[in-house]
């Protein structure tokens, strides 16, 4: 095991390739276009209400896509051929080429690197060092699992789902291998390394269990005001209103693996107390005990929790963080049966009280009553008395002298994100704004502040910034008054920013708004520059570059396919060789003998191998009542009325990866789209529409096409 650092923040995002950015953008356009249609068709022309159909979807996205509007069409168009007037400007400065050497050494690296629980470090492992430390994290909780039970959650779900019109909008649920983040602030780290067991393998009905348990809270939170703080403002907040606080001391406790510790029955018992304050639908409770149903995979293997049942409250679930804080506002409300409820306050599984004027036995009797609730609750916890300072979240606290400042971890790197980082301007621009304005926050008084910058200055030095902090008392008013705005009924297109594009692509696709849109439109109340705005998103980051290099190195290695082709004469392969290739992206050009006939392309795709798509186009050549399967065939059809002696030949333009569940996007649709938008020339014979389309490759993967039959 390395310890290495980069001394920078993996949110660092290097300057992107032409090609991996336009179809970045390209997944962009296709979004918009597919929200503006949605809404288009739920425009009520008539009455101009603009009303839409108001059902419950749990925030739940449809995987259809929207019919053409005719209306949009001359702006679709002149938004998809955008792709092709980008212009490209060369970007060269020294944090990028750092950024390029490093990327590039990781991918070529052999090793793994596993990133740190709570520190910047990154430690490079071999397979099997990584595979022997996954597999004693794994083991120490879980034991493998026969049969097919993950067949049998699906099916559960499916019927939980039965009478929910959001069927259409869930998929089967992931298989995505797990993985550990290590916890290097540790004591003994070096001889005895401690992990955090990371399932990314989520049930997908916790979609909708976050939903039904935010609301849950939310409801809890204002009924029963305990002091369930969501960020470090509410914390602060807290200790402000702390009364003679020269007189008190801290207890501070952490819940000892908070998340795996919760069974069944705590939250049974959270969701009953919860019943008793807000109702709650018992289909709503069934899909909250559902969506514990979790599983953990690892190279093809299949495990469960070691205690038999399927429940379980992993660290990557959709609705984790919802569960932990129904539970600690289940075991509050206990704890504030015998103590003062504003005394005492939780964060996740961070718990902070105060106590006035008590004696060293009153407070081992009142760290023993804490222990007891908990423990309970099946819970266990690290606990710490009779302390005038304690550093909880990122702030220390003073009851001596009733102060407050930044706290940081001493053993951790600080780091910004870069000047020179490929963020939009805005984003580069408010970074000093908003540590200045937290160290504000974060601050009792001037002097505090002060004293608490250089550090922070030279951290943003170090990543290429110079800003003068000053400090503004007003950031605290501002956030403890800012009121929440009401939401208005606005389309986000959201183009990927990259350095190296000189186009502005926010003022090209306001322009077009404007254009096939004008006030007499009849479209014009639902598309307009107060309804459709522009907000730059991310290209890719650093840490995702890791995760995308871990995930190949720890993938299971697959034998590759010696045979390319299984034709019994070579000579007459229609993929030279290569017709059992599977996964492409192809190209076929159509020819005849008509005198000044051009060529006539055609891309397409395939995920089955090359050759049973090519019988598919041979049937659609020789049977007349497949002529319009695709635009390909019906063109063949044409050459052949005329006697022209249409011929096809064909070849591989590119190797892609279909749609897989964990990064719920498909490369192969993604490619096809992209190769047939950038064509440049009018004799291909796809059509622009093809690029507003649904993943074919999505359908096995829908909850409602799931096979219950055993």
């Amino acid at each position: 095991m390395e310890r290495t650092n980069l001394h920078y923040s993996t949110k660092n995002i290097p300057v992107a390739s032409e090609r991996n950015y336009k179809i970045q953008l390209l997944e962009k356009i296709e979004a918009v276009i597919k929200r503006m249609r949605w809404k288009a068709i739920f425009f009520d022309s008539e009455n101009g209400n603009g009303d839409e159909i108001d059902k419950e979807n749990y925030g739940l996205k449809t995987k259809n896509t929207p019919p053409h509007v005719k209306e949009m069409n001359a702006f679709e168009k002149d938004l998809i051929d955008m792709i092709n007037t980008l212009k490209f400007r060369k970007v060269r400065n020294n944090f990028q080429s750092k950024l390029n050497e490093d990327i590039k050494s990781i991918k070529n690296d052999t090793k793994i690197y596993a990133q740190a629980d709570k520190t910047s470090n990154m430690y490079k492992l071999t397979k099997s060092e990584y595979d022997k430390i996954l597999t004693n994290s794994i083991t120490s909780t879980y034991k493998k699992t026969e049969g097919n039970i993950k067949k049998v959650i699906n099916t559960q779900g499916k019927e939980i789902l039965q009478n929910l019109d959001i069927m259409n909008r869930m998929e089967i649920n992931s298989e995505n291998n797990c993985f550990f983040t290590l916890k290097d602030h540790k004591d003994n780290f070096v001889n005895n390394p401690t992990t955090r067991l990371i399932n990314p393998a989520k049930n997908e009905l916790g979609r909708m269990s976050k939903v039904i348990l935010q609301n849950i809270n939310d409801s809890l939170r204002n009924s029963l005001a305990l002091n369930q703080w969501k960020n470090t403002t509410d914390v602060i907040n807290w200790f402000i209103n702390i009364k003679e606080k020269n007189l008190c001391k801290f207890m501070i406790f952490d819940i000892k693996d908070f998340y795996p510790s919760i069974k069944e029955k705590l939250l049974n018992n959270a969701l009953q107390f919860a019943s008793s304050i807000t109702p709650i639908k018992e289909k709503d409770k069934e899909i909250i005990h559902h969506s514990r149903k979790s599983l953990l995979f690892n190279n093809g293997e299949t495990w469960m929790k070691k205690e038999g049942n399927l429940f379980d409250v992993t660290m990557g679930a959709f609705d984790g963080a919802e569960v932990c804080e129904l539970v600690g506002c289940y075991i509050l409300s206990q704890i504030t049966t015998k103590f003062e409820k504003n005394n005492i306050g939780l964060y996740r599984d961070d718990g902070l009280a105060v106590f006035k004027s008590l004696s060293g036995p009153q407070s081992e009797r009142i760290k023993k009553q804490f222990q007891k609730y908990f423990k309970d609750n099946g819970l266990d916890i690290i606990i710490q008395c009779n302390m005038h300072t304690v550093d909880y979240l990122d702030v220390t606290l003073n009851l001596n002298d009733s102060s407050y400042k930044p706290y940081h971890k001493p053993d951790n790197e600080t780091n910004y994100v870069h000047k020179d980082s490929n963020h939009p301007p805005n984003i580069i621009k408010q970074i000093p704004i908003v540590i200045e304005t937290r160290l504000s926050n974060l601050s009792s008084n001037e002097t505090i502040f002060k004293q608490a910058i250089p550090y922070y200055e030279n951290v943003l030095k170090r990543s290429g910034y110079n800003h003068n902090f000053k400090y503004n008392p007003q950031a605290k008013t501002n956030m403890q008054n800012n009121r929440k705005k009401r939401k208005r009924n606005i389309i986000w297109f959201n183009p990927p920013y990259n350095n190296n594009v000189s186009t502005q692509i926010g003022k090209y696709f306001l322009t077009l708004i404007k254009k096939h849109f004008p006030s007499q439109h009849v479209l014009h109340k639902i598309f307009n520059k107060n309804t459709v705005k522009i907000s730059y998103s991310c290209m890719p980051n650093v840490k995702s570059i890791i995760n995308a290099h871990n995930k190949k190195i720890t993938a299971p290695i697959v034998e590759q396919q010696t045979k390319t082709c299984n034709c019994i004469k070579k000579d007459l392969c229609p993929m030279d060789n290569n017709c059992l290739a599977s996964n492409i992206i192809y190209q076929a050009t159509l020819t005849s003998t008509l005198q000044n006939s051009s060529e006539k392309i055609y891309v397409g795709l395939c995920e089955t191998t090359f050759k049973k798509r090519y019988a598919n186009h041979k049937k659609s050549f020789n049977t007349e009542k497949y002529r319009y399967s695709t635009t390909l065939s019906n063109e063949y059809w044409k050459l052949k009325e005329l006697n022209a002696g249409p011929k096809v030949t064909w070849k591989v333009k590119r190797k892609c990866k279909s749609y897989n569940t964990t990064s719920k996007k498909c490369n192969l649709c993604a490619s096809e789209k992209y190769e047939i938008a950038t064509y440049k020339g009018s004799d291909i014979l796809n059509k622009r529409s093809e690029v507003i389309s649904k993943c074919r490759h999505q359908n096995k993967f829908r909850l409602a096409l799931h096979d219950t039959k055993d």
